[in-house]
């Protein structure tokens, strides 16, 4: 277990382990199959949101900034450097089809970060989910996960704090279409291994006072 909340879980099926991050600033390595099934911990040095897994990489984000640690060497990033958002990244996820990274901002921003690429076809860009305009400025509520179908299409959804869901194409940079909004926030997402079924995860998120303290519900979409 973590010191304080436990911030993301994921599994790396290249060391067969489950990793978890907290606001304790600890990276864990978790091996199930053992009885004593912490098997690694390192210190982040400030409170990590959220990872992601990529191959033998692992992103960290700290703020606005990710850290990526190979895997088989886990004693210190190999490589640092700042998201196309300013603000505190939510969230993250891998984009399948090549070595980039989609992020959420805690202000409705989304952005593709393709570190290092050669592909010309692979440029940063970023956008807001649902912009809206206050005191002459742009803002958006909280984007709480994305998730990549599987396919390989460049399709992925987005889930927000104010209990949306909408469907991208990341390689036409187009908006595709719109979930019916939900009651509460959806705090995660998830798509089954062949893309045809989405997994939406609602409830409250304890992020702003207006959200509905109701029992969590998990909703199965057929794309």
């Amino acid at each position: 277990r973590h010191d304080d909340i436990a911030t993301s879980v994921l599994c790396s099926y290249e060391k067969g382990e489950v990793i978890s991050t907290g606001v304790d600033e600890k990276i864990k390595f978790w091996d199930t199959r053992q009885g004593e099934s912490l098997v690694f911990s390192t210190d982040a040095g400030a409170a990590v949101r959220c990872i992601t897994v990529s191959g033998n990489n692992l992103v960290v984000c700290v703020e606005a900034a990710m850290h990526i640690y190979d895997l088989r060497n886990l004693h210190q990033p190999f490589q640092s450097y700042a998201s196309q958002v300013e603000v505190p990244i939510r969230c993250i996820t891998s984009v399948p089809y090549s070595r980039g990274y989609a992020v959420g901002s805690v202000d409705g921003q989304v952005a593709l970060d393709f570190p290092n690429s050669s592909c010309s076809s692979e440029i940063n860009y970023t956008f807001r989910c649902h912009p809206k305009s206050m005191k002459g400025r742009l803002n958006g509520t909280c984007i709480n996960a994305i998730e990549f179908s599987p396919c390989g299409s460049g399709n992925f959804v987005t889930g927000d704090n104010e209990g949306y869901v909408i469907s991208w194409n990341a390689k036409s940079k187009k908006r595709l279409f719109e979930l019916p909004r939900y009651s509460n926030s959806v705090a995660s997402l998830a798509f089954n291994h062949t893309g045809e079924l989405l997994a939406v995860a609602s409830s409250h998120t304890y992020q702003e006072a207006k959200e509905k303290e109701e029992p969590p519900q998990v909703f199965i979409h057929r794309f």
